[in-house]
């Protein structure tokens, strides 16, 4: 009885316990009163921040076109596998199937992915469509296929360096990827999604808050046939001439636009992440005399019938020495530019003085950056005049110590093409909205004048002198006129000071057609071996692409007879008239619908220009010169040159070795003394050019 009543609770004791208890409740209540109406408002606040939120949608990427309209960069339909596993079981299973699934070893899957219940984890971002329809078919529980966009490029690996690449999530990382990632990408949109406690998704709103909004499309100045050629022949040329790498880059020379521009490594080691043509520095050499050449005509410091003493191949300036590869004694200007004299070049350089050398360097736009839009772009880099020797002046007009890109010269030599007008280099051509509509479009940019017209052309035609007698012969072409210049530069050691006197860099800087130009450019190939001279390496290469540019150009390239009449719209090919009587060369002309002009109506031709083979427009006249016995050969006679192209009338003055100068640039209009005078060699004749 004793014990039953031990377990019994007294009365005051259960009054505690019930107080205790309604005590308990109560605070519970006060609590859930203060939380969900005191505090109920902030509470709710942070438990939606918590449970939902915004992300955003990636808009369709714009595509890339060239000039033609070819698409360059498209967006495909890709798949991605992931897995979201509910359960262990779930993730066994899936590592089961995905070692069977990519043919791996047991196990290997568990290594690589690392699964977690209720976790999401990506399988793989670039699913081929034959797996995702296997994975779709048998329908594993936690693994799961997604439909997204993936950047796709047509034309493979060609003009890679020039477009670049987008990283898996759709962003440019290289190339007008990058460059242009903000005009490219569009602007996203935005759509809510909720979440467990756990924090995982569980529903998002198929309806977006926002809608993402496309991204704008460009056009590029590339026309991606003409990249091919370019790539094509860059990587024979590599591989031709055991070169480390190759880089050409061509623009449009009326108008500054980039028409192609590519790298190649030997080995096929090329880096798509940047264009060498823009990104890297080399040392020029003897394509760089165009520059000293141009601002001796203009500042008028050189007479085209000077000879200049080349000191039979070796000439001491100051402590150092410059040498040719060739040992002339006395050259003309012409003659200099033409035989690629560096001893001639370096004379006259020491006339202009540093200050006009460098001046003339600025107007090429040699050491600024012409803003092309590709990443990684170089400046390139000219040293201070003040402190330069006449040995540094004289080094300094061949190309030697000092930094430019590809790019800067082509668009150097294209400003000689075209007169001397030196436009900024474009890339982009315009671009256009997601409708379709076009809402910008570039405009040729002029930055300013490198030489007078009349000075341009004189600089024309010596440098289609390279070509037809000089170190460029190897580039002379039955299809298409070339003009330009060669060179050959020694790479400088970087270590020790100086330079290899076995490693080169060969380059051929010109432009074509020579009487119409359109296309000019640049070939350049690190250390050729064994044949190292550009002429002979870097040379044939751009012929090759300006022959296979137009032939798949003929219509555009064809010069301008919009004047003449239907028969004259042809090209026609000029036989050989040498050793020919004048009278049967004049019928031979005829027949083929040629004007031929020579200084005497009797006698053997013994020079001709332009020379047998080279097509011409019906407009132009070959000019030729008679030999006869009777001739004194202290005088010779003036040949008509009226109607003449400038270059042509320059040549056969040469020949003849007489004297001139000349007013304006074109055609001649006007020529002192007159036709059929007979002239001693030291008369002095006078041209005044202008468009016929």
């Amino acid at each position: 009885m004793k014990n039953r009543d031990s377990l019994t609770f007294s009365k005051p004791r259960m009054a505690v316990v019930y107080a205790l208890v309604i005590l308990i409740w109560c605070a519970l209540f006060f609590r859930l009163a203060v939380i969900q109406i005191v505090n109920g408002e902030e509470y709710g606040d942070r438990a939606r921040k918590q449970s939902t939120g915004k992300t955003k949608v990636k808009a369709e990427r714009g595509l890339i076109f060239d000039r033609k309209g070819r698409q360059l960069a498209v967006n495909v339909i890709s798949n991605a596998l992931y897995a979201y596993p509910s359960g262990k079981k779930e993730i066994r299973n899936i590592y089961r199937y995905l070692d069977r699934l990519y043919n791996r070893k047991s196990g290997s899957s568990q290594k690589r992915y690392s699964l977690s219940p209720n976790r999401f984890k990506y399988i793989d971002r670039d699913l081929s469509d034959a797996l995702a329809a296997k994975i779709t078919n048998d329908s594993i529980p936690g693994l799961y296929i997604e439909k997204g966009v993936k950047r796709d490029y047509p034309f493979g690996a060609v003009g890679r360096q020039l477009l670049g690449y987008t990283n898996i999530d759709g962003n440019g990382i290289s190339g007008l990827e990058y460059s242009y990632d903000s005009v490219l990408a569009g602007i996203p949109g935005l759509i809510d999604y909720l979440r467990d406690a756990h924090r995982n998704t569980y529903r998002i709103k198929t309806i977006p808050l926002v809608r993402p909004v496309a991204g704008n499309s460009i056009v590029l100045t590339v026309d991606w046939y003409f990249q091919e050629i370019v790539e094509d022949e860059l990587k024979a040329a590599v591989e031709k001439y055991n070169a480390l790498e190759g880089t050409a880059v061509f623009l449009d020379c009326r108008t500054g636009e980039i028409l192609a521009a590519a790298d190649y490594v030997a080995g096929e080691n090329n880096d798509a992440v940047k264009l060498r043509a823009v990104s890297n520095c080399i040392e020029p050499g003897s394509v760089f005399k165009i520059v000293a050449a141009s601002a001796l005509l203009d500042e008028g410091l050189v007479d085209l019938e000077e000879k200049i003493y080349c000191e039979e191949g070796l000439w001491r300036c100051g402590r150092s020495r410059m040498r040719d590869d060739h040992k002339y004694d006395s050259l003309t200007f012409q003659e200099i530019i033409e035989l690629s004299s560096n001893i001639g070049t370096g004379k006259l350089a020491l006339r202009l003085g540093p200050e006009k050398l460098c001046e003339a360097i600025d107007r090429f736009g040699f050491g600024q950056k012409t803003y092309v839009g590709l990443p990684g772009e170089q400046s390139g880099y000219i040293g201070d005049p003040g402190v330069w020797s006449d040995y540094n002046i004289a080094a300094l007009s061949i190309g030697h110590s000092i930094a430019v890109t590809p790019l800067q010269l082509s668009s150097a030599m294209a400003a000689l093409a075209n007169g001397g007008s030196l436009y900024r280099p474009i890339l982009i051509r315009g671009m256009i909205n997601n409708e379709g509509k076009l809402i910008q479009k570039s405009k040729s940019l002029m930055i300013g004048r490198v030489i007078e017209e009349k000075n341009a052309e004189l600089m024309q035609s010596f440098l289609a002198g390279v070509v037809e007698r000089g170190t460029g012969t190897p580039v002379k072409s039955d299809i298409v006129t070339i003009a330009g210049k060669t060179g050959t530069a020694e790479v400088p050691d970087l270590e020790n000071g100086g330079y290899h006197k076995n490693k080169f860099v060969a380059s051929f800087l010109g432009y074509f057609p020579a009487e119409k130009p359109q296309v000019a450019g640049i070939v350049v190939l690190h250390q050729p071996e064994p044949i190292h001279y550009g002429g002979h390496t870097a040379g044939p290469a751009f012929k090759n692409i300006a022959e296979r540019y137009t032939i798949t150009n003929s219509e555009s390239l064809r010069p301008d007879t919009k004047l003449a009449s239907d028969g004259d719209n042809d090209l026609l090919e000029i036989p050989d008239f040498i050793g020919r009587d004048v009278s049967l060369a004049m019928k031979i002309a005829a027949k083929k619908g040629l004007n031929l002009v020579s200084d005497r109506s009797e006698g053997v031709v013994v020079w001709q220009f332009p020379p047998e083979g080279r097509r011409i427009p019906g407009t132009e006249t070959v000019a030729v010169v008679v030999q006869n016995d009777d001739e004194n050969n202290e005088k010779v006679t003036i040949i008509d040159m009226s109607g003449l192209q400038m270059r042509t009338a320059i040549a056969v003055l040469n020949y003849q070795g007489l004297k001139f100068e000349i007013d304006g640039y074109g055609k001649v209009k006007k020529q002192f003394p007159s036709a059929g005078a007979l002239v001693g060699k030291k008369a002095r004749c006078r041209l005044v050019c202008g468009k016929v």
